[in-house]
């Protein structure tokens, strides 16, 4: 919970990701590790709490394309790598504190009430405000009506700076139309990319090919 690959599925944001022409979401990312991503996921889904075991199995060459993915997707739960042949690889720690806040508690996201918003408006006066013109029983219910309305204003800003990644995320993976899905014929194989993903390299052949303008 609480990662891209989760807010990318949650249905928060389908209005702003693009379809191809069959309607399907397009990701612009290698399949091979996409695949084994889901696999890992599926085969968690269906262990029990205590044996949540990761069985990631990729070629060693793709390892670094894997890892990639992963932070990309803020996928934090996955301990190891196994290669093909069936050694272990450690992965690199990924606990960081800013693929951290990726994460969106749902508690928090319940919390955060229509009527807690609103009280929320006059946030800069609770927060200055002592209370020590009052008798200390009423002192002591003011303070800790205070600390409630702080917490409630954390769990608010921290919903919303995670929303705000969330919309920089959907807007990068997601195609930002129709015509950047582009299909490809390389020798017979099938392909399809993004053409904000052709065009990187300005100026480059790639980019003049499929510049659209």
């Amino acid at each position: 919970k609480g990662t891209m690959l989760e807010a990318l599925f949650s249905g928060r944001w389908d209005k702003e990701i693009q379809r191809d022409a069959f309607d399907q979401i397009f990701l612009d990312v290698n399949p091979e590790c996409f695949q084994q991503i889901i696999h890992n996921l599926s085969v968690m889904n269906h262990s029990s709490e205590g044996n949540k075991t990761s069985c990631l199995q990729i070629e060693e060459e793709l390892l670094p394309t894997l890892q990639h993915m992963i932070d990309y997707f803020a996928i934090l739960d996955t301990a190891s790598f196994t290669d093909i042949s069936g050694t272990a690889i450690k992965k690199n720690d990924l606990q960081s504190s800013s693929a951290g806040e990726n994460r969106i508690s749902t508690n928090d996201q319940k919390q955060v009430t229509q009527k807690e918003h609103e009280a929320l408006s006059n946030k800069s006066a609770w927060e200055t405000m002592t209370f020590d013109e009052f008798p200390s029983i009423l002192k002591n219910s003011m303070c800790e009506e205070q600390k409630s309305m702080k917490a409630v204003n954390e769990a608010l800003q921290r919903i919303k700076r995670n929303l705000e990644k969330e919309h920089d995320f959907i807007k990068h993976a997601s195609a930002q139309s129709l015509d950047d899905i582009v299909n490809l014929n390389v020798r017979g194989m099938p392909m399809t990319a993004k053409r904000s993903t052709l065009r990187i390299f300005k100026d480059s052949q790639l980019d003049r090919q499929f510049d659209d303008a």
